[in-house]
């Protein structure tokens, strides 16, 4: 059987050895949370569904484990991801142009690390300027 992604964190308790080592408060929340539900995906931690056998001449059981459906999951987020990609090719116009990168002085990583809020401001503003381009290019 293949390892999962999970087992990176867990071996050697390379996580919560590596977490303890961060200066309080430099990880965020949502990345802990993250990295616990990954760990957790697929096991019986995450809860489960038992299926029996129905015939009275077998005792055999087999435990189905719950996906945590999180996007940073290498399982879960693959399909998530996908369904994403496919709903924003088709709002997107054809052509072979299909990826614009906007990036942030490092001078700003800083203030945008302390206030998480910016990312979504500053990706509001590059899709109005985006969509403006469109519009005066007839797109």
């Amino acid at each position: 059987m293949l390892p999962r992604f999970a087992d990176i964190f867990q071996h050697g308790n390379r996580w919560l050895n590596w977490l303890e080592k961060q200066p309080e408060g430099s990880v965020r929340p949502v990345v802990i949370e993250s990295v616990t539900k990954i760990m957790a995906c697929g096991t019986t931690l995450m809860g489960y569904t038992q299926w029996c056998c129905s015939s009275p001449d077998c005792c055999h059981t087999k435990k189905v484990c719950f996906r945590c459906k999180s996007r940073s999951c290498p399982h879960c987020g693959v399909k998530a991801g996908a369904q994403w990609i496919q709903y924003l090719l088709s709002l997107v116009p054809d052509c072979p142009w299909q990826h614009i990168v906007f990036t942030l002085p490092c001078q700003y990583w800083s203030l945008v690390f302390h206030n998480r809020w910016l990312l979504a401001e500053m990706s509001h503003i590059a899709a109005d300027v985006i969509l403006e381009i469109c519009r005066q290019a007839d797109v």
